[in-house]
């Protein structure tokens, strides 16, 4: 009867001449109830926005507005220097047409006859001097532009900035 429950020299039950068997038949669980729903706790969404975020966002906007404007002064003096450059065109203009007009009404003729009306003549040849002037005696000056620092310069960017916007938009 121990070759029964051996198999090849191991502990193994002998499935082939074994007649009963100890084996339960294989139940099936019974399905639990549903677990009561939970409710979630509502997880509050909490907005942590440190302050050098704020500053350097603030920062951010402030630039673009001085980027905007600066484009907007920009567009602006372009505007006033073609319209400048247009009256200057129109000028150049009117100053060749009275230069030709001055030119074809001179006579010299007519200037010396009016010059003897008055009592005019001519210099005589004593009474004409000459001088003349070398280069190396002349000088210029110029005026060096007045230096700041550069807070003031800062200050005057944005106060100029901030002008341009209410002139702008008033």
């Amino acid at each position: 009867m121990a070759e029964q429950y051996r198999t090849n020299g191991s502990a193994a039950y002998n499935i082939y001449t074994t007649q009963e068997s100890t084996a339960r038949p294989l139940e099936h669980p019974k399905r639990l109830p549903d677990a009561p729903a939970r409710k979630k706790p509502k997880e509050k969404l909490k907005l942590a926005v440190s302050p050098f975020t704020a500053l350097g966002g603030a920062v951010a906007i402030i630039m673009l507005l001085l980027v905007v404007f600066s484009y907007v002064r920009m567009y602006e003096e372009q505007s006033k220097i073609s319209a400048m450059q247009e009256a200057r065109a129109a000028l150049t203009q009117e100053q060749e047409r009275l230069t030709a007009t001055y030119e074809q009404s001179l006579d010299l003729r007519q200037v010396e006859q009016r010059a003897r009306q008055l009592g005019m003549r001519e210099a005589l040849p004593s009474q004409i001097r000459e001088i003349e002037i070398a280069a190396g005696d002349t000088t210029q000056i110029f005026d060096a532009p007045e230096e700041r620092n550069i807070f003031e310069q800062v200050f005057d960017a944005f106060r100029s900035v901030f002008r341009d916007a209410v002139e702008y938009f008033s």
